[in-house]
């Protein structure tokens, strides 16, 4: 684990004030330069600055405690945040920017006795660590281009998790675009359905066109609003690139006004080939940052949650994906990895994120050793190393961003996402106007975005 003295305490300028970060002490607030410059005399002598505010005590008094590490996967036996089944890597679509599949990818399904054998494998384990919830989440390709498949998994899984006591729950990505009946048995047996729905007619069908290059708007609709009324949660997940990143408020209010989402997940647009040469790029991330403030407010009048995957955390964590929690994947040709990308995708960055394989269509074996280099590897991240985001995003994904050997400079991902965690801490200690205030400030986001040590001990007065 890392030596984190005093450099776990953060100092982020918003404009002329300084927001004070030290998420391992859970303490957040906004101070002046004066104040700011206080604080850190005190922390740096070891003792109360003679001439600081009396006010201030009770801040350097919290900063004064050990921090507390987030809590991570620890023994020889691998813990899973939850089992993923990518059922196939076929698709009835042909999304411009997909980067879960690629050209040629095989179409197979998993085998049936693959499938249970990995829903088993799981609920023994849970057993045995005297856990109660049972939580598989499919991918694809389309997860319901291979519907036997789900409707095993769903099947086996409540069958299992009845006798063993456990408590099942699901969560499924998809486009929607299965027809009713498995609609209907998504919204009756899966918890929550996580819908790709990038808009109004003419971006979703830009963004994502059928094979073919039909329009793909009338049959996601259809899956919308079926879902709003059906018992599952329906998250819309709404990819975001330079053409759409302007209305990202109008979006976000046409969600809420159309249908009736438990939540909204804004992603940007991965600049892969295939969305190039269809003239689409990601969105420049100060226009995404303010943009998404923007659609989060909107979203809130009507009571409901927008969200940023690489957004501040309630919990400070080593990981804000499945690499390096532990998570099963188990893909349609039995090999077993923390990831839900092709493994053609990690190893072009270096990396090795296979955990095991299936024996015989019937076992999972996962290699300790395997588990151990992972739940390393994500508590190895340079660039992050002075970003007040450090234990929110956690390096956001670690094939696309944080990678071994990747540029110490921040990325376009990084520069968004230190913006939109900056405007939530603001949110948090009820300042929105503050927050609304910075983002139309470009001569202020620049300095929070690209700062190059967010330490409070390395801030230079």
């Amino acid at each position: 684990m890392p030596d984190l003295s005093d450099r776990h305490i953060f100092i982020i300028p918003v404009q002329d004030k300084f927001l004070l970060h030290a998420p391992l002490l859970k303490l957040s607030a906004l101070v002046n330069r004066s104040a700011a410059g206080a604080i850190r005399a005190a922390l740096a002598s070891g003792a109360a600055a003679e001439n600081a505010d009396s006010r201030l005590q009770p801040l350097l008094d919290v900063l004064r405690q050990p921090p507390l590490l987030p809590p991570a996967p620890n023994g020889a036996e691998i813990s899973p945040a939850f089992l993923g089944i990518v059922t196939t890597r076929a698709c009835n679509s042909a999304c411009v920017y997909c980067d879960f599949g690629a050209p040629g990818a095989s179409g197979r399904a998993m085998d049936l006795q693959t499938a249970v054998a990995a829903v088993d494998w799981y609920a023994r384990l849970l057993k045995q660590q005297e856990k109660e919830l049972l939580e598989i989440h499919f991918f694809g390709g389309e997860p319901m281009t291979a519907p036997a498949v789900v409707e095993t998994v769903v099947h086996r899984a409540r069958l299992v998790a009845a006798r063993e006591r456990l408590t099942p729950y699901f969560e499924i990505s998809t486009n929607g675009l299965c027809g009713p009946a498995l609609l209907a048995f998504l919204g009756d047996y899966v918890n929550r359905v996580v819908l790709s729905f990038d808009g109004r007619e003419d971006i979703q069908n830009l963004h994502r066109p059928l094979r073919g290059g039909r329009g793909s708007y009338p049959g996601v609709f259809a899956a919308a609003q079926y879902l709003s009324d059906s018992p599952a949660q329906l998250v819309i997940r709404c990819c975001v690139s330079q053409i759409n990143v302007d209305i990202m408020e109008d979006t976000a209010r046409w969600f809420c006004e159309t249908f009736n989402p438990s939540l909204i997940n804004f992603e940007i647009m991965q600049p892969v080939e295939s969305a190039a040469a269809a003239g689409l790029y990601p969105p420049d991330p100060y226009e995404f940052a303010a943009n998404f403030i923007k659609a989060r407010r909107a979203a809130e009048s009507f009571g409901i949650k927008t969200v940023y995957a690489a957004d501040l955390s309630t919990e400070p964590v080593y990981t804000s994906c499945p690499v390096g929690s532990d998570t099963v994947i188990v893909s349609p040709d039995g090999r077993i990895s923390s990831c839900y990308l092709l493994p053609e995708k990690w190893q072009e960055v270096g990396l090795d994120l296979a955990l095991g394989e299936m024996r015989g269509r019937r076992e999972l074996a996962i290699n300790p050793a395997a588990v151990q280099n992972i739940r390393a590897m994500v508590t190895n991240k340079p660039r992050c190393e002075k970003c007040f985001c450090r234990w929110s995003c956690a390096g956001g994904c670690h094939v696309g961003n944080t990678y071994p050997g990747c540029s110490a400079d921040y990325s376009d991902y990084c520069r968004q996402t230190r913006i939109i965690s900056a405007c939530s801490l603001l949110d948090e200690l009820n300042l929105p106007e503050m927050a609304d205030t910075l983002i139309d400030d470009r001569e202020a986001l620049p300095a929070l975005a690209c700062r190059e040590s967010d330490r409070l001990m390395e801030w230079e007065v």
